[in-house]
């Protein structure tokens, strides 16, 4: 008979009683830097537990080492163990008290009976102080002075101690800096510094990290317009109730093509600048009347779908206040404000922002608070949708080449650019900033748009009279993607943001080109009403709900008797999730996610038991019922749930091929069966949450399409026939199913 394992047998990488001695060690020389060292304390300290390779499991957690103390964990994040191997790090909040009494159980007996505690001290490499260098991140050698963004650990009640301490240490005056601090979380903060203030800032403990902010706004790969006469506006004008919210360089009153359906909201004391209005004209046209090649001044085009709230939030120049000269501070602030005023606006289309590649470790201000207004709303209204430029410097090395805040955001939609080869094919565009993304979103940009190329420009709107010019960038992409999620929108209520944001990716292609680092999941559909329409045998079916950490959702696959008709089916389905960012975790940035699991068969069930082969049996085969009886004589068990079959994802992974995506807001997943091992599959959508999001709702939205070429009849009529809780979503003369999911 074979043996069950030990619990808690695992081989851990030391052995405990070494590992105690070692640790005890490690607290004792942090006790003397405290006392010596260069480095500046406050009254809570900082320590950095690292943890050893492939130790990143929830349940590796040092939440042990902390109990029957004060000490609090606050945040983590990855650190370089060597060139090719990083482990994971959490930053422990600690004051003098709390390190004596943590060394002395150290020393002592008192928890070698808590499995827990001796786990997680095995799995510790060593606990120490975050080093100068650690915290300095994205300098190079050539960087003398600039402004930079500061980021200070929580510190709890004592978090004004920590701003007050690193004034004092680096010297800088706080009328020279803004501050933004949130509850319970980092506090960021912007100022200029120096080579020097640099080092003294390195030296500080609470310091989390510090890195520098190229506050450049301005696209650097539009072209010099070449321009001609604007297309005519309708012979009768509609201005839409559907709103888009731009934050841009502004948007002048008297462009023909513009002041029907844009109005502007001038949110900075200081004039415009003409490359701001070229620019937001040039987006704001762009969620109009997308790209407009091929019209000339002798066409109309139509009343778009949606009309544009422009917010003026450039440029918000140097005046000696704090609070005003650093730019993009100020803008964050004003997309904070409008958002959480603005409920009437859903979508939100921001083609501007700083450049500078993401940097792993770290998550900018810009990007968590867009993350935090997408999640954050009140019980019963919508989430907004955050469409980002992925950003214009994909020419550049590794790794500055990556995407650039805030597209590096989980809960919005960040675009690429795609343009033509003098074949007419459709390519990535060499300036297009490329992935991967972040913890919670790896898969960057989500979508490729065409922004223009030098084979085939961009036909924008622009601020000089009834004139069109030439552009190029993602900018532009950026906003003719808004524009088709606004098309998804307007064309029924049932469809949300992020429902058409799901719809998008699920209907992305992928063609030529090689690795998810620079496509994402692929171009963006270009016939929207096209999405919207079944034919006979191939019905998508549309789901949206919440559902606590914890629980479970069962999503029917509508596919009536289908195993009776020959051939195969393809099922494929996108998941797309709205989570609160934990802001102080670079390495778990999204608090929750959704485990999928997919049923063909609702009768097939597995029969196991311990020690022996697992055996599949079709319930519905009359056969097999004296084999279940002799299985279930011999002590196996059925399973619970029916048998579940692994799918594909539905993109590459040559360039990601060693992540987990396990926590990413966006899942894309496919499965080929024949139609005779089908009886009225489903998906079973499982919500956990880490620490922080144990007791959160994660809203969920679900686009699932079901092919069945070789159906005898029309799959539609038959879904619509036999399943009286789904509804057609009509428009106009298009049909869509929605599901009801209570």
């Amino acid at each position: 008979m074979i043996g069950k394992p030990r619990p808690n047998s695992h081989k851990f990488p030391h052995e405990y009683y070494e590992a105690k001695s070692r640790l005890w060690n490690d607290i004792d020389r942090i006790q003397q830097s405290i006392a010596s060292s260069e480095e500046v304390f406050v009254e809570d300290k900082i320590l950095c537990v690292r943890l050893e390779e492939k130790y990143e499991a929830k349940s590796y957690t040092p939440s042990s080492i902390v109990a029957d103390t004060s000490m609090r964990l606050v945040g983590g994040r990855k650190y370089v163990i060597d060139p090719d191997t990083k482990g994971k790090l959490y930053f422990v909040r600690a004051k003098d008290g709390d390190l004596a009494k943590f060394k002395n159980t150290l020393s002592s007996t008192r928890k070698d009976g808590n499995q827990s505690w001796k786990d997680q001290i095995c799995t510790i490499r060593t606990i120490d102080l975050l080093q100068p260098k650690e915290k300095a991140l994205g300098f190079d050698e050539q960087w003398t002075e600039g402004d930079v963004e500061v980021v200070i650990h929580p510190l709890g009640i004592n978090y004004q101690d920590a701003i007050n301490g690193f004034f004092n240490t680096t010297g800088i005056s706080p009328s020279d800096a803004a501050v933004r601090t949130y509850d319970d979380g980092l506090t960021f903060v912007c100022t200029k510094m120096n080579a020097e203030t640099l080092t003294k800032a390195m030296y500080y403990n609470p310091l989390r990290s510090i890195k520098p902010i190229e506050d450049e706004w301005d696209d650097p790969f539009r072209m010099s317009p070449i321009t001609d006469v604007a297309p005519q506006l309708p012979d009768v004008i509609i201005k839409p109730d559907l709103k888009i919210g731009v934050f841009d360089g502004g948007v002048p009153n008297d462009i023909p093509l513009l002041a029907p359906y844009v109005t502007n909201y001038d949110m900075v004391d200081d004039p415009p600048t003409e490359k701001g209005l070229e620019h937001g004209c040039a987006v704001s046209g762009a969620i109009l009347y997308g790209d407009l090649y091929g019209k000339t001044r002798y066409d109309k085009v139509e009343n778009p779908r949606v009309s544009v709230e422009s917010f003026r939030v450039r440029p918000a120049k140097r005046t000696g206040d704090a609070e005003k000269d650093f730019q993009m501070y100020t803008t964050i602030d004003i997309i904070e404000k409008v958002v959480r005023e603005r409920k009437d606006i859903k979508v939100f289309n921001i083609s501007m922002g700083p450049r500078g590649a993401i940097i792993d470790d770290e998550i900018s201000r810009f990007t968590y608070v867009c993350d935090l207004l997408s999640y954050d709303v009140d019980e019963g209204e919508i989430n907004p949708l955050f469409v980002t430029a992925a950003g214009n410097d994909g020419n550049l090395e590794e790794p500055l080449n990556r995407i650039q805040a805030p597209a590096d955001m989980v809960n919005g939609i960040a675009v690429g650019s795609y343009s033509y080869t003098p074949l007419g094919e459709r390519t990535v565009a060499s300036y297009s900033c490329v992935g991967p993304g972040r913890e919670g979103g790896k898969i960057k940009p989500d979508l490729l748009e065409f922004g223009g190329s030098m084979n085939r420009l961009f036909i924008a709107v622009m601020n000089q009279g009834n004139l069109t010019g030439t552009e190029q960038g993602t900018s532009f992409s950026a906003p003719v993607v808004a524009e088709k999620i606004g098309k998804l929108m307007a064309a029924s209520e049932k469809i949300i943001p992020h429902l058409a944001r799901t719809i998008l990716i699920h209907h992305a292609e992928s063609e030529t080109l090689e690795g998810t680092n620079e496509e994402g999941f692929g171009y963006c559909p270009d016939d929207v009403e096209a999405l919207l329409e079944c034919d006979d045998n191939s019905v998508t079916i549309l789901y949206s709900g919440e559902i606590m950490a914890g629980s479970s959702v069962k999503l029917p696959i509508y596919m009536p008797e289908v195993n009776k008709h020959k051939g195969t089916a393809k099922i494929k389905w996108t998941i797309s999730t709205v989570v609160n960012p934990n802001m102080k975790d670079s390495d778990a940035y999204t608090n929750n996610c959704i485990e999928d699991t997919f049923y063909p068969h609702e009768m097939t069930f597995n029969f196991s038991k311990y020690g022996s082969a697992t055996k599949k049996i079709n319930l519905m085969d009359q056969s097999k019922y004296e084999e279940v009886q002799r299985l279930m004589d011999d002590g196996y068990s059925k399973s619970d749930l029916p048998a579940s079959k692994p799918a594909k994802k539905s993109f590459r992974e040559a360039d990601l091929r060693n992540s987990d995506f396990k926590w990413d807001t966006i899942i894309r997943k496919f499965v080929s069966m024949r139609t005779s091992s089908l009886l009225n599959p489903f998906i079973s959508l499982h919500a956990i949450g880490r620490d922080e999001g144990l007791h959160e709702k994660v809203r969920y939205n679900v686009v699932i399409t079901i092919d069945v070429p070789k159906y005898d009849g029309s799959l539609y009529d038959s879904i619509l026939q036999k399943y009286r809780n789904l509804s057609p979503i009509k428009v106009q003369n298009v049909n869509r199913l929605q599901a009801t999911n209570k």
